[in-house]
């Protein structure tokens, strides 16, 4: 029995490439799809550039935990949710924010895909962060 393919014709999109994402546009991303470009393209040039974007905006990799790290500030307490808002809390006044202790910080949790306050105050978590240097991206001198 000879079965004949379907007759079918794909439309001219298809066949289109998708524009290149250009290094400017991670800056306007959200927080999340910075998180995303990084866990999800390991060993891309992407993930290196998302790494910068996520430094630039003061967070900090912890090479041991492989974690993603801010200093915690009354403005951050409040962005720390665990409805998985994404931080969008409109009533982020300072007023209703907890007293945040001098040291702590806020983590990115991978699990729950949300920020956390770092429970363990007492260790000193700032020193296994990666040198600012060592994420700047380096292009081969010519």
């Amino acid at each position: 029995m000879l079965v004949t393919p379907p007759l079918f014709q794909l439309p001219m999109c298809y066949y289109m490439q998708p524009p290149a994402l250009k290094t400017g546009h991670l800056s306007k991303f959200q927080l999340e799809t910075l998180f995303y470009i990084f866990y999800a393209l390991p060993k891309d040039v992407l993930q290196a550039y998302s790494a910068q974007e996520l430094y630039t905006r003061e967070w900090r990799y912890h090479v041991e935990s492989k974690l993603w790290f801010k200093r915690a500030t009354a403005n951050s307490t409040s962005e720390t949710t665990g409805s998985g808002n994404g931080g969008t809390n409109s009533n982020s006044s300072s007023s209703s924010s907890p007293a945040v202790a001098p040291g702590q910080f806020i983590y990115f949790d991978i699990n729950t895909w949300e920020r956390r306050m770092y429970g363990n105050v007492n260790t000193n978590i700032a020193g296994g962060f990666l040198p600012e240097e060592d994420v700047r991206v380096k292009f081969p001198s010519s």
